[in-house]
């Protein structure tokens, strides 16, 4: 039976966002129909806010909710579950189908993969995991972008080893998840930075050993490395062209004929053509990473689930700021202005 929710839409690039009504169909072979109960916020939807899209586009690509109902095709979960919505699918033997909704004036909102600024969410199975009892409450929604994005980097983009060191660059909500998977994993020197001291603060209940406000180092590269000798790995987690070179100034250089340098790890969205001097990155034989994900599939997800259910990666305390659906404009806003401390979600 068709089902009457509400969703956030933007009509056009830069437009501001629309709660609307719309009537969902029923699940499709491959569908699964979800109740959201939690959705994250991040800093990707506001990016895809502002590039340029011509048809009405949905947001929110990271959720926790319960499953109303599933197409014939689907298997692994039914009805009556708790399900994690996730942009990473499960496998690619398959293409998924990225998700659209049918607006009451005729025209098609559509998302680049799933959406969750929502009510209820008709999505590709593909990017549904079911959730064990444990890990059924709303913070988990988050787990599905900022931690794969962040600790995922520090798991497979750059694998991080017991006693290594290295360097986190923005301390937002991916920030502090690659400085928490760091922890974990067993770094012996963590170094976090960013423009905002109380966010630096907050990164060393996370597990960061040093902190570097870089609004008043001039050089927060030179002082890495002034405390570590170059780290073994820096994730840039901005996506600016001087936190770039930044991290790649922090990490230790090779030696011919000895061990290669460091890595550098790029996981935040560029904000436009990034210029790089290469003559340091191959002279000190560094490494520099791209990944989407962290590199994540949803194997590792269950892993990050298993951290906070065991008091390893505290979710309650990273998800600082809630909202319900109506306030998703001071949810953006916020986020925008610098005023999440940790991560942001909505409740439905």
């Amino acid at each position: 039976m068709p089902m009457n929710t509400r969703i956030i839409v933007q009509d056009a690039t830069d437009g501001p966002l629309a709660l609307r009504e719309v009537t969902l169909p029923d699940p499709g072979p491959h569908d699964v129909l979800v109740q959201i109960h939690a959705t994250g916020v991040c800093q990707s939807q506001l990016f895809w806010m502002h590039a340029d899209h011509a048809e009405p586009m949905l947001f929110g690509h990271e959720g926790y909710g319960t499953v109303l109902a599933t197409g014939s095709a689907v298997t692994h979960i039914a009805a009556g579950e708790a399900a994690m919505i996730t942009w990473v699918p499960r496998t690619d033997d398959r293409i998924p189908t990225r998700a659209s909704i049918d607006l009451p004036d005729g025209r098609t909102a559509y998302s680049p993969n799933v959406y969750t600024w929502a009510e209820h969410a008709l999505v590709d199975e593909l990017y549904v995991m079911p959730l064990p009892p444990e890990s059924r409450e709303d913070v988990v929604s988050v787990v599905g972008c900022a931690v794969v994005t962040g600790a995922g980097a520090l798991c497979n983009a750059a694998p991080v080893e017991p006693g290594n060191t290295v360097a986190v660059f923005g301390a937002g909500g991916v920030g502090l998840s690659a400085v928490a998977a760091a922890s974990i994993r067993g770094a012996s020197r963590i170094v976090a930075v960013d423009l905002d001291a109380e966010k630096l603060a907050f990164a060393k209940q996370f597990g960061a050993t040093d902190t570097i406000d870089a609004s008043v180092t001039d050089n927060p590269a030179a002082a890495i490395v002034e405390l570590t000798g170059g780290v073994d790995i820096a994730v840039d987690c901005v996506g600016l062209t001087s936190t770039t070179v930044q991290a790649l100034d922090s990490v230790r250089a090779g030696r011919v004929g000895g061990r290669r340098g460091g890595t550098v790890v790029l996981v935040g969205l560029p904000k436009g053509l990034t210029e790089l001097n290469l003559a340091g990155l191959i002279g000190g034989q560094k490494q520099l990473v791209g990944t989407t994900a962290g590199g994540c599939g949803q194997d590792d997800i269950g892993t990050f689930l298993d951290w906070h259910t065991e008091g390893l990666l505290d979710l309650n305390t990273l998800v600082t700021n809630r909202y319900i659906l109506e306030d998703i404009d001071r949810a953006v806003s916020d986020l925008a202005a610098g005023r999440v401390l940790g991560r942001a979600i909505v409740t439905m």
